[in-house]
């Protein structure tokens, strides 16, 4: 089949998004992405069998028009010219659309090209775009009053050929609360690949620096929503106990909704952070494995207690303890399993007691370092992605025998 991916946003990196097309390009097909370009990548390439082709765009207008996507349809008209453009050139069979925002397009070209779509959604968007710090300014609260994401979702994920979710309870939801019927819908963890995540994949270096830090470590978006905060707070807390303690943060952040470097200067703490920007998905497992413990703190949202993020799984295929949050998926994984603690909900001084005690009793890190060996094999992309390969069968099956909703 010929499949073309739709990904608002730039390409690479998007490790969920390259994941997905390898598996699929592995099984003989052929695959396409059709993604954003802000003037940093060639208009197309073929990058690891994947063939790229992007839309060059100013990055603030792009976000200007996607937060009013709902409202003003110039953003719905530039994707679903491009769209189109590729679909009769490259005689495209499914468009395999990430994330809610373009679903509409997928849905209402399907009958016209014989296509099936598929709507990957990597989080519960209607939930957790009403949270992001630029719905919440004055103007986005307005643009956020009049896009009833919600209807949208519910709308055209029940008309979709497949809907792929990250995990069971958010998979419930989908069909409970958004008319999904059950047998289109499947749950694809977003669990790392062995190829970058082994003990062979470490640069020695980076395990070296931090030697003698006890150091936590925290690499993904940094936003309002992430519990960063509370980490910072708790490091006055934890300086006259712990000396060698170091929080290192790897992450891109607008400081124009949030700057965590100057919180902790603020709270006088600066020294006991490092701020490393963005980490390459392929050093990654060096940091991982360098430090003591890994964090993920967000507060106990709808969207986190349905779903569990890929950093933990990533943690846990490297052997490393964990602190999460009260997220209830999240949490019982660590909790279940021995693999880390949870603390209470923005709670600085919780967090603090608990580093305060790993740090003193190593034989307990070393304990859910164990724990999180025995369990490791079962949370790898080769072993989790099958349902995939599954359903694109079936889809193949579908569109071979003529069959359409």
């Amino acid at each position: 089949m010929n499949i073309l991916m739709i990904l608002d946003g730039e390409f690479p990196p998007d490790e969920r998004v390259e994941k997905e097309a390898l598996t699929l390009l592995s099984e003989g097909n052929r695959v396409f992405i059709l993604c954003l370009n802000y003037g940093n990548f060639k208009l197309s390439e073929n990058y690891k069998g994947i063939e790229i082709i992007r839309i060059g765009i100013n990055k603030p207008l792009r976000n200007k028009m996607q937060a009013t996507y709902l409202i003003l349809p110039f953003y719905r008209m530039l994707w679903k010219r491009k769209i189109e453009s590729v679909i009769k050139e490259e005689t495209i069979n499914v468009i395999h659309i990430h994330d809610l925002p373009l679903a509409d397009i997928g849905i209402r070209i399907r009958r016209k090209y014989n296509l099936k779509v598929v709507c990957d959604q990597h989080e519960f968007y209607s939930v957790w775009i009403v949270r992001t710090a630029h719905y919440n300014t004055f103007t986005g609260r307005i643009v956020r009053i009049l896009s009833n994401w919600e209807k949208y979702e519910r709308k055209y994920l029940a008309l979709a050929d497949l809907v792929i979710t990250v995990a069971e309870p958010l998979r419930e939801t989908y069909i409970k609360e958004r008319g999904v019927k059950r047998e289109k819908i499947i749950v694809l963890p977003n669990t790392p690949s062995r190829e970058v995540f082994n003990d062979n994949n470490i640069d020695r270096s980076v395990v070296e620096k931090y030697r003698d830090n006890f150091m936590l470590f925290y690499a993904g978006h940094i936003d309002i929503l992430r519990g960063i905060n509370t980490i910072i707070e708790a490091l006055p807390l934890i300086r006259e106990t712990i000396p060698d303690f170091k929080f290192v943060l790897a992450g891109r952040f607008n400081r124009k909704y949030y700057d965590p470097i100057r919180f902790a200067d603020e709270l006088g703490v600066l020294d006991m952070i490092e701020y490393l920007e963005w980490i390459p998905l392929q050093k990654l497992p060096s940091y991982v494995a360098a430090s003591k413990v890994c964090i993920f703190i967000p507060p106990n949202t709808p969207e986190m207690n349905s779903t569990i993020v890929t950093k933990v799984y990533q943690n846990i295929v490297m052997h490393k303890p964990m602190i999460v949050g009260q997220p209830e998926l999240m949490k019982n994984l660590v909790e279940k399993n021995g693999i880390g603690l949870s603390i209470k909900e923005s709670n600085p001084n919780d967090l603090a007691e608990k580093l305060i005690m790993l740090w003193a009793t190593p034989e307990l890190l070393k304990s859910f370092e164990e724990n999180a060996r025995l369990i490791a094999e079962d949370y790898y992309w080769e072993v989790t992605s099958a349902p995939l390969s599954d359903q694109y069968g079936k889809l193949k099956e579908e569109l071979s025998s003529g069959i359409h909703d």
